[in-house]
């Protein structure tokens, strides 16, 4: 295996049918360890939009007869193409996003595990056969899919949709966030060296560019990941044409803590769970429910676990929790914090510990049984501010962590293990832990309930969310 040409990481472009486009507009993302600004991003034009799509649409027909086996060995030979880059990515994670060397360097090497379950995967076909007739139904791209990805996991998050993409047939452009548009920009630039001019593509840009990509005739397919209330415009969006969309959405995740467990260890592991990247995790626990028989020694080792999380700067090596990843977040979270003491909730730690000076940074936060109706425990709060709260009844408290409009991840945590999955099986949601916090893997199909999302991604069948069935029927 050799490396066949070179990547520059202090320069990011537009990747436009095969070729790096600048613009004579810039924008650029900004370090949230010290609110400087970071490299300059080209702004995407309307021009840019309609060159990308039809470049899309022109590779498609080819690109979706290719065999599936030529398309692994082309998404071998990308990955292959990748190793070679796995600590320029790590840094550039961490200057992005603000995490820590060992949450980005999971990212990173996450991408690993996408492309070999990917490389693992066969589009399933059905054959039915009668006297009259032969039935076959097979799974074809639907065409040309614009990813629209998140700030929090800008790797994992773009490729994820990219490898479903270009293996079942179809093209894809991806947009980045503008807060984190650097790695996804790199690694589809690399990806040029690999995949015909067309076939996989990105756009960075302002925010008018996601409602131009989901509202374009010529786009088939949205694959979204992000907030509730933009997962609905895309979808009204969409509507227009009845474009086909996968919708990863929010959660406000609850952990149920049942009074067998052992609390010495459980209660870090919790701890883990909220606060992990500083809380900016879709199916990071939101909302802790500890059976109120264990309920002050477990708020106790849970306080004392989380007290030992480093808050830091993401390259100081003793760092353990980073910034928060953007202004808008920063401010959000802090309105939870000035809501919670507004409304008189006893914290068990913090809120004063948040740092000052430069950089969004907010140190953890844990609050001790407030009302169940108030904002922090209502609402998905996306950051290092976490409720604990009492229950005593099995049937209340599993109704209290149904109670929400959202049903992406959940936990149950006990010792009886049977006891513990009979409860996670009642949880409305899409992905039920036990006795773990959230640790989502690219074997599973990932996807949410109620508001938390439409269709889902990863797994032996998240692939069939970038196709359309079609059934053959050939009379003898």
């Amino acid at each position: 295996m050799t490396k066949t040409h070179t990547i520059d990481f202090d320069s990011f472009f537009n990747i436009i049918n095969g070729k790096k486009q600048s613009s004579a507009t810039a924008t650029h993302a900004i370090d949230s360890s010290s609110e400087g600004q970071l490299w300059e991003v080209p702004v995407a034009t309307n021009e840019d939009i309609e060159s990308a799509v039809t470049a899309a649409n022109d590779a498609f027909p080819s690109w979706s007869r290719t065999p599936v086996e030529t398309r692994k060995e082309l998404i071998a030979k990308f990955r292959d193409s990748y190793i070679f880059y796995l600590e320029q990515f790590i840094k550039l994670l961490m200057t992005e996003t603000g995490k820590p060397h060992a949450l980005a360097k999971g990212e990173v090497l996450e991408i690993l595990a996408l492309f070999d379950h990917h490389l693992q995967l066969q589009l399933p076909e059905e054959i039915l056969e009668d006297e009259e007739r032969t039935i076959t139904t097979r799974y074809v791209p639907v065409g040309v899919v614009a990813a629209i990805c998140p700030w929090n996991f800008p790797m994992v998050l773009s490729v994820g949709k990219v490898l479903p993409a270009l293996l079942s047939g179809c093209c894809i452009i991806v947009k980045p966030s503008p807060f984190t548009p650097y790695t996804a920009l790199k690694i589809i630039e690399l990806a040029q060296y690999i995949f015909p001019p067309g076939v996989i593509q990105a756009l960075g840009g302002s925010d008018s560019l996601g409602p131009a990509l989901v509202s374009h005739p010529r786009i088939h397919k949205i694959a979204f990941t992000g907030s509730i209330a933009t997962g609905k415009k895309i979808m009204a969006l969409a509507a227009g044409n009845l474009k086909r969309v996968t919708l990863e959405l929010g959660g406000n995740d609850p952990a149920i803590v049942l009074p067998d467990v052992d609390i010495a260890k459980v209660a870090p592991e919790v701890a883990a769970g909220c606060f992990a990247f500083s809380g900016q995790i879709c199916v990071a626990t939101k909302r802790v429910y500890v059976h109120e028989a264990i309920y002050e020694p477990f708020l106790k080792a849970m306080v004392e676990a989380t007290s030992k999380m480093k808050v830091g700067k993401p390259f100081d090596s003793d760092s353990v929790l980073g910034p928060l990843q953007n202004k808008m977040q920063y401010d959000r979270v802090r309105g939870f914090v000035d809501e919670s003491k507004t409304q008189g909730h006893r914290f068990a730690l913090g809120p004063d510990s948040a740092t000052t000076g430069s950089g969004y940074f907010i140190h953890p936060s844990i609050i001790d049984n407030p009302p169940e109706d108030s904002k922090i425990v209502v609402e998905e709060q996306f950051g290092p501010i976490v409720p604990l709260l009492k229950w005593n009844d099995e049937a209340d408290v599993i109704a209290r962590a149904n109670n929400s409009n959202t049903g992406l991840g959940a936990s149950v945590w006990g010792s009886d293990r049977a006891h513990a999955e009979d409860i996670g099986r009642q949880i409305e949601a899409g992905n039920v832990f036990i006795n773990s916090s959230a640790k989502t893997t690219s074997r599973a199909l990932f996807s949410g309930q109620k508001e938390s999302g439409i269709g889902g991604e990863w797994g032996s069948t998240g692939i069939l969310h970038y196709c359309n069935a079609q059934v053959m029927h050939v009379f003898k």
